[in-house]
């Protein structure tokens, strides 16, 4: 019996002990272990990042152009609309050469940098607000470090606002030839509206090399120095193909890694452009292949096992660089806090609203630069200034001429610009409505409709009085908080009043 008693009090603390340890142990595996959730957000995430990295395929888009003849070498999916990514600078710094060649900017020419200028995302020079950049550095920062900072400084010392040099850019494409592409800022940084394709980036790496072949070796440069941090230049291509001599790459998650390139070779000058590589080195390796495939085609060999032209996703016809000017559009587009249509009577034919950047993407008006941006004067004619005049692109754009029958005399003061109907009515009652949307402090702006030359009939609606460029921006501002796009009109921009 004792026996017994004295082995159901050993078992019994035996058990304590093991339910004690075994508690202990439980404790510092749930300390030491993530949560459930957490290690689920974990795994999910790393295979995210997997499936998107695989995502992309080399090739989604890509040409090869012979730059003299125009003729379509190589192509894949030439005409799929795309993300251009940093590829975007290339633009920006046409419109920069531009204004050298005329004499508006000089590569001396200290640019303000903003506040906003200096917060852009990352690569960037690490400007400061409220100090100063010259446009030769600018340049040589988007070219080696493809710096954004840099590029809105550029934006915002020509075109006045980003939105508005954006505005510029997509005038400037079309001009160009460029009919599938729309651009949004300076830099490329992500915009879900900012697209192009292949053979449209070929285009423009053709003509800033024809246009400016003077600011064009920038883009051979390797590296360079900037308050003392030296930046090298991230186009390995240009550094390693033989004969290549630029131009730009490119990389955002939406496009995956993208290279407009170019390269001479026996008298001929190819222009490449790649989107959506998987890696940078993948990219390049498939840029030197279809190049390589270029030339060969370019001297009448063709390379065998070689499939020169492919639509895997075709979003058009494999065309020439001469593309046939497009039949102006005008795109429907819905405005937050009002109808697409204004209100009108059953007899009246409806009237679409488009905005800003689209008109002049679907060339249903006709585009007026601003003088910065004309045309080339003779260098020696180019008068040089210390700082660049800043001239909004509404007031360039708006010069372009009204019909004798709505043209009235100029505002007195400063004026924004809301959109831009087919039907009269419909722009009065939406420059009401969103005259409307303003504060009591502005009781002395009034709405106004004036007609667009061009084709077909086009009315803009603007709110006019405004007594300042900073009055009429900070309603601007309001406004497009609204979601009501808007630019600004400067004095003197002749617009018919409302009876």
């Amino acid at each position: 019996m004792l026996f017994q008693a004295f082995g159901r009090r050993f078992t019994q603390k035996l058990i304590k002990v093991n339910v004690l340890v075994l508690a202990a142990l439980l404790t510092v595996g749930i300390a030491a272990a993530p949560p459930a959730e957490a290690r689920t957000h974990k795994s999910k995430s790393i295979k995210a990042k997997a499936s998107k990295a695989s995502s992309y395929k080399i090739g989604t888009g890509a040409i090869i152009i012979n730059e003299k003849t125009g003729e379509v070498l190589y192509a894949r999916n030439p005409d799929k609309r795309l993300y251009p990514a940093s590829m975007t600078k290339v633009m920006t710094l046409y419109l920069t050469f531009q204004a050298l060649h005329n004499g508006t900017l000089t590569l001396d020419t200290k640019l303000p940098v903003s506040r906003y200028a200096a917060t852009r995302a990352p690569s960037k020079l690490g400007l400061t607000a409220g100090s100063t950049i010259s446009v030769e550095d600018a340049v040589l920062g988007l070219v080696t470090r493809s710096a954004n900072d840099a590029a809105t400084v550029l934006a915002e010392g020509i075109g006045g606002t980003e939105d508005d040099f954006g505005y510029l850019m997509t005038a400037k494409a079309r001009e160009l030839g460029m009919r599938n592409t729309v651009y949004r800022n300076a830099s490329g940084l992500p915009n879900k509206e900012q697209m192009s394709t292949p053979r449209d980036q070929a285009l423009l790496g053709i003509a800033i090399h024809r246009d400016f072949p003077k600011y064009y070796a920038y883009f051979g440069t390797r590296s360079f120095t900037y308050n003392g941090v030296t930046h090298t230049s991230h186009n390995r291509f240009a550094l390693n193909y033989r004969g290549a001599d630029g131009i730009k790459t490119g990389f955002i998650g939406l496009s995956g890694f993208n290279l407009l390139a170019a390269a001479q070779r026996d008298g001929t000058r190819l222009v490449g452009v790649v989107f959506g590589g998987s890696t940078a080195s993948a990219r390049d390796r498939y840029m030197g292949e279809i190049m390589d495939a270029g030339f060969a085609r370019a001297s009448g060999n063709d390379l065998p096992g070689v499939e020169y032209v492919k639509d895997d996703e075709p979003d058009g016809p494999v065309t020439t660089v001469a593309a046939a000017k497009p039949v102006p559009t005008v795109t429907p587009v819905k405005v937050a806090g009002f109808s697409e249509d204004a209100p009108r009577s059953k007899t009246v034919a409806p009237a679409h609203m488009t905005t800003l950047n689209s008109q002049v993407a679907a060339q249903d008006i006709p585009v007026s630069m601003p003088s910065a941006l004309a045309a080339p004067l003779p260098v020696a004619e180019a008068p040089v200034r210390e700082q660049i005049a800043i001239k909004t692109i509404a007031s360039a754009a708006l010069e372009t001429g009204e019909s004798d029958a709505d043209a009235a005399s100029p505002p007195s003061g400063w004026a924004v610009q809301v959109g831009a109907f087919s039907k009269r009515d419909a722009a009065r009652e939406f420059a009401q409505k969103v005259v409307g949307k303003l504060s009591d402090t502005l009781d002395h702006v009034t709405a106004s409709v004036s007609a667009a030359g061009g084709k077909k009939a086009l009315y803009r609606s603007r709110l006019v009085g405004f007594n300042s460029r900073t009055e009429a921006q900070d309603a601007c501002t309001v406004l497009k908080r609204g979601k009501v796009s808007c630019i600004i009109v400067a004095p003197g921009t002749a617009t018919a009043s409302l009876q």
